[in-house]
């Protein structure tokens, strides 16, 4: 039997025991076939006798996995007996038990992985020993849901006492680690070192890694990192004073020092001192970012000027009052827009003008939405439009919207909590043709009340079926491939 035939039946048999729970041992002739090059076992929420299944199905493959490219366990569980894996850990017979039963899954995990010499993409979050990937020289996507209790480049291979290179490796990260942490940097270090093809780490902060690296005289040409996060050190130390303020205060600099050639970059919290640093990264593309609240608009404008024509996705979270216009008057190449931020200075210029836009979003638009919407011009490409807490989006929003915008592209349609009447939201669905799913909440109206006109209008739309999220929109969707969730 095929591979592929082998895969969509293991998948069709996963799907078909989600609701009822995992069970082995009618899985064994697939799992043993030795033709299965995907398992993705995800959305269960784990009792003790899942853990018992689940190390069934990893002792089952152990014999068929010379071909196993994929290999996802990624299920779910809130009790903080999961929470503690090890058995010296846990305070109570039955957190003892799932102790054991995690520990019989690394076991068996472990044996799976040195047997898996074509895996290619791990996305684990049972704990494991590390020094089981040494034999997966094919891997390109390994996402941990657990924060290693070892070096975190121990899943590198080793002769003679030195690391040997991965050269496949393109992705690399601990999901859900807690930015305020502190981060193994000298362990990043020896990765990116080590792994000349990696493009990115997630959400693991790498200003400091590269920093070292620089300081190490590692060439920028010996690696392909893409994607980068940062978090400004001062940022830190205004909600954790214990650490210590002056330590690694020019990271950020040295890092676009070291590599410039990034393409997209998620700044969080990004400081007064570090700001000055954006102009220098020629290639970004996508920049994702936060300002401290000492950041002016003129200072981050400054930026942008360098910058801003070169930017197709900006995200901007600002606490502070900025002029909108005369950031995104440097940014007319936009494809993708999202401001979280609800208060807006004096704006400079009347219109901007942004041909090119796709996706808007807004966030916590309040009540400068009126402004803001009449601020926008030919943005006639739009396919997706995310208004997430719109309060303020009321019908005379949209008129102002319309009067220089089109929506005769737009497909997705999230407005949560505008105030968009029965007539408005009329005019809204008549003004966009095209439009496949909407999901609309009402700050007063009942759902009934939009799907009425959704047939009234007789609108192919789909309305409040449940089929939209924010998780959905775009740069939610980058953080979930960056950073996901474990369910």
């Amino acid at each position: 039997m095929p591979s592929k035939i082998v895969n969509d039946i293991m998948s069709a048999a996963l799907d078909h025991q989600r609701a009822d729970g995992l069970k082995a041992d009618d899985l064994e002739q697939l799992l043993t076939s030795g033709k299965l090059r995907e398992l993705k076992i995800s959305k269960i929420c784990v009792r003790n006798d899942q853990l018992q299944a689940i190390s069934q199905v990893l002792n089952f493959l152990k014999s068929g996995s010379e071909k196993l490219e994929i290999l996802h366990l990624t299920v779910f569980n809130h009790s903080l007996a999961w929470l503690r894996s090890e058995v010296s850990v846990a305070r109570t017979r039955s957190e003892v038990f799932v102790a054991r039963l995690r520990s019989e899954v690394a076991a068996a995990l472990e044996n799976l992985l040195r047997n898996a010499p074509n895996l290619e993409d791990l996305h684990c979050c049972f704990s494991f020993d590390l020094k089981a990937l040494r034999t997966c020289q094919k891997l390109r996507s390994l996402r941990l849901h657990f924060e290693p209790q070892q070096h975190w480049y121990e899943f590198l291979a080793k002769e003679k006492d030195h690391f040997q290179t991965h050269k496949c490796l393109e992705f690399f990260t601990v999901c859900q680690i807690d930015e305020y942490e502190r981060i193994p940097y000298d362990d990043v270090a020896i990765i990116l070192r080590h792994c000349p093809a990696l493009t990115s780490l997630g959400f693991i902060e790498s200003s400091e890694a590269l920093s070292q690296l620089h300081r190490m005289g590692i060439s920028p040409s010996e690696l392909k990192l893409r994607h980068c996060f940062w978090r400004d050190r001062e940022y830190d130390v205004a909600e954790y004073p214990s650490k210590q303020p002056n330590h690694d205060i020019h990271r950020v600099r040295e890092a676009v020092v070291h590599y410039p050639m990034i393409e997209e970059l998620d700044f969080h919290g990004c400081c007064l001192r570090s700001i000055s640093c954006l102009r220098n990264l020629r290639n970004l593309v996508c920049l994702d970012i936060s300002l401290d609240d000492n950041i002016s608009g003129v200072a981050f404008n400054d930026e942008l000027q360098v910058i801003g024509p070169q930017l197709k996705h900006l995200s901007l979270h600002t606490y502070s009052p900025m002029d909108i216009s005369l950031l995104l008057q440097n940014c007319h190449n936009l494809e993708s827009l999202r401001i979280i931020g609800n208060h807006f200075s004096d704006f400079s210029y009347p219109v901007i003008s942004l041909p090119n836009l796709q996706r808007l979003t807004f966030d916590y638009i309040l009540e400068g939405a009126r402004r803001v919407f009449s601020l926008l011009s030919d943005c006639n490409r739009l396919t997706e439009l995310f208004l997430l807490r719109a309060l303020h989006f009321d019908d005379q929003t949209l008129y102002y919207f319309l009067e220089r915008n089109s929506l005769s592209n737009l497909k997705v349609a999230y407005l949560k909590w505008s105030r968009l009447s029965m007539q408005g939201f009329r005019k809204f669905l008549l003004n966009a043709p095209q439009l496949e799913i909407v999901e609309i909440r009402h700050y007063l109206l009942r759902e009934n009340h939009f799907e009425r006109v959704i047939s009234e209008t007789n609108h192919r739309a789909l309305c409040n079926e449940g089929l939209l999220s924010e998780k959905d929109e775009f740069f939610g969707k980058r953080w979930d491939f960056y950073d996901c969730e474990c369910y």
